[in-house]
């Protein structure tokens, strides 16, 4: 996740630009008939719960409110660091160990994304990661978030533990979908921080303005572990829901070629092979429109 420091920086503008690009991409490829898995009943979800005090923090409500505790009660708590090499294994447990309430080490928003959603998982709350995309392959960064499904609500909702934060239209928290669908439009839309009143949407946009734009700027597609659980299983695909006539193969390519030439990194050969004989499962919108199995 990168952050603009400069106060100069035009981000009405740049919001402009990017939504400007997903009001022109509004479609989305049919895709397979793919759904996702969610695994609740891991022996590492009770270490987790008795490790750490989630049961507590989450307290009671409806799913995403007890959601929001723990995106909000982690995010301080996690420090933020880009260049995460991920060389600590990808689950709840060991990522916690390595960083939580520490200063000196950090991780980047897929590992942060990954602990919130097993964190919601170990309390009975469908949550997946959600990686957001943007459209230039020349464009070296990314976000991943959580969402989760509110039961009561009967949606999907975003939630990032990266800025304690989700997305409200001045009334609805609101899926990666639907935050999509809305900075196409121009609508109003932004994310809501800590202590913030969605009903204050107008005011929102301009305070967070910061925030709204890099959203926008990687909504242009998304990938999802096809088994939302405890670490990432060998059996776990990525699922890509892309806009109809988007190659993501091609995407992938160019954007590793062009690491390799801008860095000289010959370790990007390896990559380049590997994303060739790569199969790509294209999942459609469906993935935010299935009902939750039962339990």
């Amino acid at each position: 996740m990168a952050q603009k420091e400069n106060g100069s920086f035009p981000y009405a503008y740049v919001l402009d630009v990017f939504s400007g690009g997903l009001f022109n991409a509004p479609v989305f490829a049919a895709g397979e008939s793919l759904k996702i898995e969610y695994v609740f009943d891991c022996p590492e979800f009770r270490q987790l719960r008795e490790r750490y005090p989630i049961e507590r923090v989450a307290g009671k409500g409806e799913d995403f409110e007890r959601a929001l505790r723990l995106c909000r009660w982690l995010a301080p708590r996690l420090k933020h660091q880009g260049n995460f090499d991920g060389h600590i294994p990808c689950n709840s447990l060991a990522l916690l160990d390595y960083c939580f309430e520490k200063q000196d080490v950090g991780i980047n928003c897929l590992n942060k994304a990954k602990i919130l959603a097993e964190c919601c998982l170990a309390l009975g709350i469908y949550a997946r990661r959600c990686g957001g995309m943007p459209c230039s392959p020349y464009d070296e960064d990314n976000h991943v978030v959580t969402e989760i499904y509110d039961r009561k609500r009967q949606k999907w909702i975003t939630v990032d533990p990266t800025y304690g934060s989700y997305f409200s239209d001045g009334v609805n928290p609101l899926s990666c979908l639907e935050l999509r669908q809305t900075f196409a439009e121009r609508l109003p839309v932004s994310a809501v921080l800590n202590r913030q009143n969605p009903a204050h949407i107008g005011e929102l946009q301009k305070r967070n303005a910061s925030v709204n734009w890099y959203y926008a700027k990687n909504s242009y597609y998304f990938f999802f572990d096809s088994v939302s659980t405890f670490g990432v299983p060998e059996e776990s695909d990525v699922l890509y829901v892309v806009p109809e006539g988007f190659d993501v193969r091609r995407q992938r390519l160019k954007w590793l070629e062009f690491w390799k030439a801008k860095y000289n990194d010959l370790d990007m050969e390896e990559r380049i092979a590997k994303t060739k004989a790569q199969t790509f499962h294209i999942a459609s919108t469906a993935l935010w429109d299935d009902p939750v199995p039962a339990k």
